[in-house]
């Protein structure tokens, strides 16, 4: 009887700690680890860096060509470094553009040149030249190059690409003429500066028909250029020596149309049609009878 309850009692004590190691386990959580940050290394004192530059125009091109963008990389240090040039492209980058966004991919990319030795405080211009493949949609694309030295930490300069789907059928708009109209305008411009053209060649392949078909002669062709050049406050606004970007600080406009003034116009439906060719907009009037002023 003595036996039993001594076994009785050891059974007792081992199930009073098994519950309060149960709820010293549930009670104090585990130790959390603290994400360690690893930083690259700074540069040795008195070394200030590599700096790159990307030239922000609005680069715009045709899918199928070659678009070329300048940069400048400067050695901003006190003793010589060798850089390389590198497009690519990370892997949380290449996720996010999977969904809604476009990627310009390091296989369609050169830069020239790719590796430079660069002295103390020297500077160097590059090119990167983006082959744009036929078969991608329009829309804006966006790149990456890594400048790499035997010093420094890696930096990565980003830049994009407007990449333009050329139409394959002209823009056709027909619109009525009553009887007895005295005139009819019809006016089709486009912009030839590099934020709306391919090409400062650009144009507008225009045809206006009259209701029986037949084709109207232009009436005129106008070209118009303006601008303005800011070269103090673009300078200052930068950073940059006014002698170091010689046109950058020079605005200019340009806009070319056709024209067509029919006088006493046939009544009945015209047909007027328009393809660009290196123009990435382009607008149009059409005034029947104007005010005359």
């Amino acid at each position: 009887m003595q036996k039993r309850k001594k076994i009785l009692a050891s059974v007792s004590v081992l199930l009073v700690a098994l519950l309060v190691g149960a709820m010293v386990t549930n009670a104090v959580p585990a130790p959390m680890i603290e994400p360690v940050l690893i930083r690259p290394p700074l540069p040795p004192p008195g070394e200030k860096g590599i700096y790159a530059k990307i030239i922000p125009y609005d680069n715009l091109e045709k899918a199928g060509e070659t678009i070329s963008i300048e940069g400048k990389v400067h050695n901003d240090g006190n003793s010589e470094i060798t850089v390389e040039l590198v497009p690519v492209m990370r892997e949380e980058e290449e996720y996010w553009y999977k969904y809604g966004g476009n990627v310009i991919k390091p296989g369609w990319v050169s830069v020239s040149p790719s590796e430079i030795d660069l002295g103390a405080q020297e500077s160097t211009k590059f090119v990167i030249s983006v082959s744009i493949p036929s078969d991608v949609k329009g829309g804006y694309y966006s790149g990456m190059i890594a400048i790499r030295t035997d010093k420094y930490p890696e930096r990565i300069e980003h830049y994009s690409v407007q990449v333009y789907k050329p139409l394959e059928e002209p823009i056709t708009k027909e619109f009525s003429v009553a009887p007895n109209s005295t005139k009819v305008m019809v006016t089709v411009k486009w912009n030839m500066d590099e934020k709306n053209l391919i090409s400062t060649e650009g144009t507008v392949d225009v045809h206006l028909f009259d209701p029986y078909g037949n084709e109207v002669s232009q009436h005129t062709k106008m070209t118009r250029i303006s601008g303005y050049v800011d070269a103090f406050n673009y300078a200052l606004e930068r950073g940059m020596d006014i002698g170091d970007e010689e046109t950058a600080n020079v605005y200019e406009h340009g806009e070319q149309a056709v024209i067509y003034q029919i006088e006493n116009p046939a009544s009945g439906t015209w047909k007027l049609e328009m393809k660009p060719e290196d123009v990435m907009h382009f607008n149009y009037d059409i005034v029947v009878n104007p005010i005359e002023g």
